[in-house]
């Protein structure tokens, strides 16, 4: 029995598979394209990326994938649905990290409504090969919040201590912190400020 199981196994054909099906790739500041390459045991038929942000070349067994980076920041997935051949899909998946211009302790610093209106700190600071040389300026959208930004005690390190004037109701606002990058996607940073339910 085992012998007739063995040469029926032998008799199916390999299943197409891709020497490295998941890639991942660190990026540096200001790269904007991730290009990655795969390649399958047989000829690729077709491919599908699941984000506009993707474009793939088939040549073969070859597949390109180019992924525009330039729209993302921190750790990033993307996938694509290739088919070989022999009609067997596999899902292809590219994990990058984009480095952020500025890193920040928080995105967002809330309050609860009606809870004590007590001050909080968001740090700021200028990562080693970031395209961001200086902090230029910190305003608010709003009313509501008070705010006082200061330079840190070493070369890159920033605060704005923000206290609300009330937590009696909801608000929502906007911390803007200006750069002096010449890039626009890291001339600002928007940190939101809000008194929630």
């Amino acid at each position: 029995m085992w012998r007739s199981f063995l040469f029926i196994l032998a008799a199916l054909p390999a299943l197409a598979g891709f020497k490295q099906p998941v890639q991942a790739v660190q990026l540096r500041h200001g790269q904007n394209a991730v290009t990655l390459t795969f390649e399958a045991d047989r000829p690729i038929r077709k491919a599908k990326p699941h984000c506009e942000c993707t474009t793939v070349s088939i040549d073969g067994k070859r597949l390109v994938a180019r992924v525009d980076a330039s729209k993302f920041e921190g750790q990033v997935e993307k996938t694509i649905d290739a088919t070989t051949d022999d009609g067997r899909t596999t899902r292809l998946t590219m994990r990058f990290t984009v480095p952020a211009a500025l890193k920040l302790s928080a995105r967002t610093l809330q309050w609860k409504q009606g809870s004590p209106a007590t001050p909080q700190t968001l740090r700021i600071s200028i990562p080693k090969g970031s395209p961001v040389r200086n902090v230029t300026n910190a305003s608010l959208s709003g009313t509501d919040f008070d705010y006082d930004p200061r330079k840190g005690k070493r070369a890159g390190e920033f605060t704005v201590t923000v206290t609300p004037k009330s937590t009696a109701k909801r608000v929502l606002n906007r911390l803007i912190i200006d750069t002096d990058s010449a890039d626009p996607r890291f001339a600002r940073a928007i940190i939101y400020l809000q008194v929630k339910k």
